[in-house]
């Protein structure tokens, strides 16, 4: 049986309070506790409970005041400790979308709420009120309340409380998969309204299914290239910051070897402006694809719908989805069957004769000088 310590509240010369006890281990302390009385005597039964339970009600008390201090942290605050233990294992182009999405909700007053009393009705209201105020569509408030998810995660993970508040939120309905059908003639159209090095980043995305953040910060020491035959094998950072190995083609090595030249180290694809790696294709990739009015829908193409075609294409050979979805590096199945297109009429000539992907592929290029 525990031995039951005595707490006595004792009154100062200066007219305030103080706890006299001796803590678990016997040793004597002192702890001021303000001018109330009565809140000396609440202090006094709680120590007494704490003691009695083997604790140290000092050290107790000032995990509570900490625990009080994190419960009550907002978004804004959080951020950038979330910034250090999180988004620095992500992709640039992640840390960027967590930047964008941070700067949007802090326009709301979600973001100097507690994170521990985020509801999931006021999740919600904020997902309206974003569409209707800013036009946004599902597909961006969606993604601004999975960066929120996330941030709770990672607190719950730093023990600022026990359980995120937003678990079990469902998302907003999104629209309908973008059917990007992009045949070899407009690939090879686009590359050639390209400049060589932009081309091979594109040709290399085609061919591969890569993410651009990966291909543009793509180092020659990711890459291993067989001996034993033309293919080769490549080490890249996939979203959650793990690293896995994804096979290359024929067509894939050529690119990088092509693209590679003579250089030993260093990035793979180099700005021949600056001497270093690709920051940002956007602009010279949107006006190459709005000359050429490449559309998906009512939208024009875009970089990342490369891997749309990666997989469509593949999958027009009939290539398993289960085999896409390790090439894509997906962790569920039905992201995957959102990156393909598949007509009645194509479907209805695979069952004729399934033609070649890779002789699709290999046509596409730049005509060499």
């Amino acid at each position: 049986m525990a031995k039951i310590r005595i707490v006595r509240v004792v009154k100062t010369k200066y007219g305030t309070y103080a706890l006299h006890f001796a803590n678990h281990l016997g040793r004597r302390r002192r702890l001021s506790v303000g001018s109330n009385y009565q809140s000396a005597e609440r202090l006094r039964i709680r120590f007494e409970s704490l003691l009695l339970d083997g604790k140290d009600p000092k050290r107790e008390t000032f995990k509570q005041v900490q625990r009080d201090k994190v419960q009550s942290i907002t978004i804004k605050e959080f951020y950038p400790l979330f910034m250090k233990v999180h988004g620095k294992l992500q992709s640039e182009s992640m840390q960027r979308r967590y930047k964008y999405c941070l700067k949007n909700i802090c326009r709301y007053k979600i973001s100097n709420t507690p994170m521990s009393l985020i509801s999931k009705s006021m999740m919600h209201d904020y997902m309206l009120s974003r569409m209707e105020n800013d036009g946004v569509t599902p597909a961006t408030v969606n993604r601004e309340t999975a960066f929120v998810k996330i941030m709770l995660s990672v607190a719950v993970q730093r023990n600022y409380f026990n359980q995120s508040p937003l678990q079990g939120l469902k998302l907003l309905k999104e629209s309908g998969k973008r059917n990007v059908c992009l045949t070899v003639q407009e690939a090879r159209n686009l590359l050639n309204e390209l400049t060589p090095s932009l081309a091979d980043i594109v040709e290399f995305a085609i061919c591969t299914g890569i993410r651009k953040e990966n291909i543009l910060s793509l180092k020659i020491d990711q890459i291993k290239f067989h001996d034993l035959s033309k293919t080769g094998q490549i080490q890249l950072k996939i979203k959650g910051g793990t690293w896995e190995i994804f096979p290359l083609g024929l067509q894939a090595v050529n690119v990088l070897k092509r693209a590679i030249g003579d250089h030993e180290e260093g990035y793979v694809f180099i700005n021949p402006k600056t001497g270093t790696r690709y920051i940002n294709i956007a602009k010279s990739f949107t006006k190459a694809v709005r000359k050429l009015k490449l559309k998906v829908g009512d939208s024009d193409l875009r970089f990342h719908d490369l891997r749309h075609v990666f997989c469509t294409w593949l999958s027009n050979e009939g290539v398993s989805r289960d085999i896409l979805q390790i090439l894509l590096g997906h962790k569920d199945r039905s992201t995957t069957d959102r990156y393909t297109t598949l007509s009645p009429l194509t479907a209805g000539k695979l069952l004729e004769k399934l033609p070649n992907i890779r002789e699709n592929v290999a046509r596409i290029g730049k005509v060499s000088s």
